[in-house]
């Protein structure tokens, strides 16, 4: 199976388009998994949901992320900022019910889940087990025993994209007495936080284990002359510089 790793759209429809426009270009695609935020911050969340609803792919994940969580009633005083805060509620004032059903009904509360694909044991988590919203999940998490019973590891929240492969301590002699889990971010759609600007997904084989990371070019211009004059311009501007 080959699944596209989605997180962090934030309602950048331009970058979600990009993506999928490259998605058609690649070898079959099996699903998708959404690990969380497909709102706020850009422009069009109502429609980013459209596409989300619309998709030709199976939906095999689909997490809320932390900002899905606030939408519905969690702390606003997580987000670091005021304009954070200000930015969420502009994003609450113009979702549709239509929107708002599918956020809440469509989309899996919690922000974490474990399941079997192929014979694989993942965990899929928007931030990070002990914070499944919130947590920012890197490499100085990874070595943590709780992961060694999971094939793959897949997460999103920091908007900054890795793979690593990480051995423990196991009584397998066959494989010299280690244990492989396979950590991976596939950074932000719509968002990047890498110093890249280029809307950013992975696609993962579980046949073979190969992933792939993909750097899609989007005409971020465009997007940002649809950001409203009510949103802090930080939000248009960070998508140039990838921040």
């Amino acid at each position: 199976m080959k699944i596209a790793l989605l997180a962090d759209i934030h309602a950048n429809v331009t970058a979600f388009n990009a993506v999928l426009v490259d998605l058609e270009k690649q070898h079959q695609i099996d699903a998708v998994a959404f690990l969380g935020d497909l709102v706020n911050y850009g422009p069009r969340p109502n429609e980013t949901v459209a596409i989300a609803k619309g998709l030709d792919y199976p939906v095999l994940i689909n997490l809320w992320g932390n900002h899905e969580y606030s939408i519905f009633g969690g702390s606003l005083d997580r987000f670091a900022t005021d304009r954070g805060r200000s930015v969420l509620q502009y994003t609450e004032s113009i979702l549709t019910k239509e929107s708002r059903l599918y956020l809440d009904e469509q989309m899996e509360h919690g922000g974490i889940k474990e399941c079997q694909i192929e014979g694989n044991l993942f965990l899929f988590m928007h931030g990070s087990p002990d914070d499944p919203y919130w947590g920012k999940f890197g490499i100085d998490n990874m070595a943590d025993n709780r992961f060694s019973k999971y094939d793959f590891v897949v997460c999103g929240h920091s908007h900054i994209p890795y793979y690593v492969e990480q051995f423990f301590v196991s009584d397998d002699a066959v494989y010299r007495n280690k244990k492989r889990t396979v950590f991976i971010n596939p950074g932000s759609v719509g968002q990047p936080r890498n110093h890249n600007p280029n809307a950013q997904y992975g696609i993962l084989d579980t046949a073979n284990g190969s992933y792939v990371h993909r750097s899609v070019w989007y005409d971020i211009d465009e997007e940002k002359k649809l950001f409203s004059d009510k949103v802090d311009i930080f939000y248009k501007e960070r998508l140039s510089l990838g921040i």
